[in-house]
């Protein structure tokens, strides 16, 4: 009986993530990240820019500075709707082999070093 009203009750509700808080794009979402398009978005240059890097490469403790999302149109959306905009100011929490936590005001994300490789940051 209890597998009975387990399977009707899948079927009639969408799949929920407990503990999770999901801002922006919806999880089912990242399907279309596999689309052949490359979307770029960039912040205004500044007349003094230095070197740009994936956020990746970034050593623990570092603060700095969105300039360029890379990837489809899905892998931006996502970044963006994570806070991850253009000229925000970002902290490195901890790196390790390119997965990095970072701080966004007093929120804490983590991000595998794929994602963390589309990011490009400056000091």
């Amino acid at each position: 009986m209890k597998q009975q009203y387990s399977q009707q009750n899948q079927e009639s509700n969408p799949p929920q993530f407990k503990g999770f808080t999901f801002y922006g794009e919806t999880p089912e979402a990242s399907k279309t990240e596999d689309s052949s398009t490359e979307a770029q978005i960039e912040a205004q240059p500044d007349s003094a820019k230095s070197k740009s890097f994936p956020l990746a490469m970034a050593s623990m403790g570092e603060k700095l500075r969105i300039v360029k999302l890379k990837g489809s149109d899905g892998t931006v959306r996502r970044l963006i709707g994570m806070g991850f905009v253009p000229g925000i100011e970002i902290q490195i929490i901890s790196n390790s082999d390119g997965s990095v936590i970072v701080a966004m005001g007093d929120n804490r994300i983590g991000l595998g070093a794929g994602m963390a490789q589309k990011i490009m940051c400056t000091n």
